[in-house]
Order: C-alpha cells, then structure tokens, then sequence
C-alpha cells in the first residue's frame, strides 16, 4: 500500500479553509483539511460579502453557483445602541 503525503494541512472546514484547499488544489498542490465536527451543520449565522469577496469566489470558479441565489443588498440599517434610534443607509455607490 503506498503512503500518501499531502503538502499543506490546513486546520479547519470553515469558508476559509475550503476556500484555500480548492485554490491549492487548482495550482497542483494536494492539502488536507481537517475539521473537529462530525457532520456540516447550519446555525444561526450570516455572512455578507463585500464586491473583493466576489472576486474572490469568481477567481475560485463558484461565484456563478452563489450568484442566483444571492442577490446584492441595497440598503441597511445601523442601530445606535445608546438611543435605540436606527437610521437606514444606502449600500450602493462605487463599490457596486
């Protein structure tokens, strides 16, 4: 039975450690990942991504897979947590 030996072990399934096996993979270097949990699992999280993030996933050949699903945020809102008061704030301008 012959050994296999990986070059780079990265420690953790999270976006980023996919994210960096899938780039080493498409540059010809083999990587272990490894992950504590049993099983993939969703929780209560969110993750927005910003225009360099798309980037990002489209230099990683997935963005097209996110994109349909996903569409751009246009507008939010920021809560001051002294006055409780919320003011709603436009996300375009020329990062979109």
């Amino acid at each position: 039975m012959e050994s296999i030996m990986e070059e780079v072990v990265i420690v953790g399934a999270g976006i980023a450690g996919l994210a960096t096996a899938l780039a080493l993979k498409r540059v010809g270097i083999r990587a272990l990942v490894l992950e504590k949990a049993e099983c993939l699992r969703t929780t209560g999280s969110a993750l927005n991504l910003f225009p360099n993030a798309w980037i990002a996933l489209d230099a990683l050949g997935v963005s097209h897979k996110l994109t349909p699903l996903y569409p751009p945020l246009t507008t939010g809102s920021i809560t001051d947590v002294s006055t409780g008061a919320v003011r709603q704030i436009s996300l375009t301008g020329p990062f979109s």
